[in-house]
């Protein structure tokens, strides 16, 4: 009975190394497939922070350019008042007015391509208030500065949101890599 045992022994033993050796590959193709699905899911992740700050950049310089156009009529409007006492009685320039409209037609573009919900509303209110003093006509001159002043301050705090989510996606972008660093 022990030659028996024995003679058992050596095919056990090559029958338990192949199912070592299967387990440990099959261990191996299951680690990689996970490490493929990761890399995809983080260039996935990367593109779109890409996506992001490359639209969020772009946004900040187009309501810049906004406000600088709006800024240049309501100026323009509050000069005629002082002779009609009237605001958005005499008509701006043709070249400021299309100023104004491409600025604006820029930043509803790229209004739409914002992902957060909340900011992409942040930033339509704010080009709404931006763009009405201009739609104000035959008004108090202080109501419409009133106005402009107030789509400033909206003005200023999208703009303020938008570098916030720009420095977000800095740090955690940074924070991300920085493990990798290590590594």
């Amino acid at each position: 009975m022990d030659s028996g045992w024995m003679a058992v022994w050596p095919v056990a033993a090559f029958f338990l190394g192949g199912v070592a050796t299967q387990l440990s590959g099959w261990l191996a193709h299951r680690r990689q497939q996970l490490e493929r699905k990761q890399d995809a899911a983080d260039a996935l992740h990367a593109r779109r922070e890409g996506f992001e700050l490359e639209h969020l950049q772009k946004l900040t310089d187009a309501l810049q350019v906004l406000g600088r156009t709006a800024a240049r009529m309501h100026h323009a409007d509050m000069m005629a008042s002082r002779e009609t006492r009237l605001y958005g009685l005499t008509p701006v320039g043709e070249e400021l007015s299309e100023g104004n409209r491409a600025a604006s037609q820029d930043v509803r573009m790229l209004r739409g391509l914002v992902l957060d919900d909340e900011l992409r509303e942040q930033v339509k209110a704010a080009q709404l208030a931006i763009n009405a003093p201009s739609l104000m006509h035959r008004v108090d001159p202080t109501a419409a500065n009133s106005a402009f002043m107030e789509s400033i301050t909206k003005l200023n705090e999208t703009q303020d949101r938008i570098a916030a989510r720009i420095r977000e996606i800095y740090l955690t972008s940074t924070a991300d890599q920085a493990p990798a660093l290590r590594a």
